[in-house]
């Protein structure tokens, strides 16, 4: 903890919005932060959404509180899973295979269309818990190894308004569809965001030619 972790600079007298430009420019140029930002922060509209149904879900099917409280801790339960988890992935998988597990992942709320259960749909998407922090690791773990110490936070204030913007329209849309339609219309307008996502992901270049994790290890070495 005594490494120096921030480079020694001048006070930037620029204006703000020039600093958020900059940052922005950064990620852009760069089409495999520029595309994770947008795949991935889309996937931030499934998840919240997702979650939202299973609570309206286990309510319709007669849960109690406590009950539907452990369905929705369980994905919590999986993220730490995964995030305990994360080296054991990264040592039997590439990069650009972690980044495509997540995506696909997302598809097992299709199961739910088949059997339409709570418990099934808890299952369904309770991988994605787990794969979601092995894929930050080597995402998140890149662009901070390859962003210049003073662009971080302009480059990560620029990523995260990117992933979030669209994450409070996820229930929003869960709750529109329960309303005015079924369960099955609403986990099946999910289900087809992700595989829209997925082969977005599949077929991008930057995806496909992802550097390796070795490529992130030297970066974190430097």
């Amino acid at each position: 903890m005594r490494t120096p972790f921030q480079d020694k600079r001048a006070v930037d007298t620029s204006r703000l919005r020039a600093q958020v430009a900059e940052g922005f420019r950064f990620l852009w140029d760069r089409p495999f932060l520029r595309t994770c930002a947008f795949v991935y922060g889309l996937g931030n509209f499934a998840g919240p959404g997702l979650l939202f149904a299973l609570v309206v879900i286990g309510e319709s099917e007669g849960l109690s509180g406590g009950q539907i409280g452990l369905l929705t801790a369980s994905f919590g339960a999986g993220l730490l899973l995964g995030s305990l988890a994360s080296p054991l992935f990264r040592r039997a998988f590439s990069m650009r295979t972690i980044l495509r597990m997540e995506l696909w992942a997302w598809l097992g709320c299709a199961v739910f269309l088949v059997w339409p259960n709570v418990y099934v749909l808890t299952a369904a998407i309770f991988p994605v818990a787990v794969v979601i922090p092995v894929t930050n690791s080597v995402v998140d773990g890149y662009r901070v190894a390859m962003t210049p110490d003073r662009l971080l936070g302009r480059v990560e204030s620029v990523r995260s308004t990117i992933s979030l913007l669209i994450a409070p329209l996820g229930p929003l849309t869960a709750g529109v569809l329960l309303t005015y339609t079924s369960e099955r219309t609403a986990i099946a307008v999910f289900a087809v965001f992700g595989l829209v996502l997925a082969l977005w992901g599949t077929l991008s270049p930057s995806i496909r030619n992802a550097p390796t994790l070795e490529d992130l290890d030297a970066l974190q070495t430097v």
